[in-house]
């Protein structure tokens, strides 16, 4: 059984998005689309910020190289992003709701149920 991959951002300096071949790889993989002839100043502004936030889901952590995600809307596609461009990464994994059983099920239910009667009392 594969474990879920957990969703991640990170924060990457700007100097990865001065490699053409990485706008070009994130332009056919629909990960952003550039601004029409304006791809310099979309650079100058993730720059005065610091670096710019990608997410996906994580592939890969440990990794000597970098830390590899797969886009959210490319599936079978993992990019690598060298760890000397990482600032910042933080992930989460989906919330899974908690089964409850046995009484607490029957407290549950029944409790659920007086909420929808009262709801239904003409006030």
């Amino acid at each position: 059984m594969t474990e879920p991959r957990r969703h991640v951002l990170i924060w990457v300096a700007p100097e990865f998005l001065k490699s053409s071949g990485m706008i070009q790889l994130f332009t056919e993989a629909s990960i952003f689309l550039p601004p029409q002839n304006d791809l310099d100043e979309y650079i100058r502004s993730a720059e005065a910020a610091g670096g710019f936030a990608m997410t996906g889901s994580l592939a890969e952590a440990n990794h000597g190289a970098g830390i590899w995600i797969s886009p959210v809307n490319v599936p079978g596609l993992e990019l690598m992003i060298p760890w000397h461009l990482v600032k910042s990464v933080v992930t989460a994994e989906s919330t899974q709701s908690s089964k409850a059983f046995g009484l607490m099920s029957e407290l549950a239910q029944s409790g659920a149920a007086a909420k929808k009667q009262r709801g239904r009392q003409p006030q």
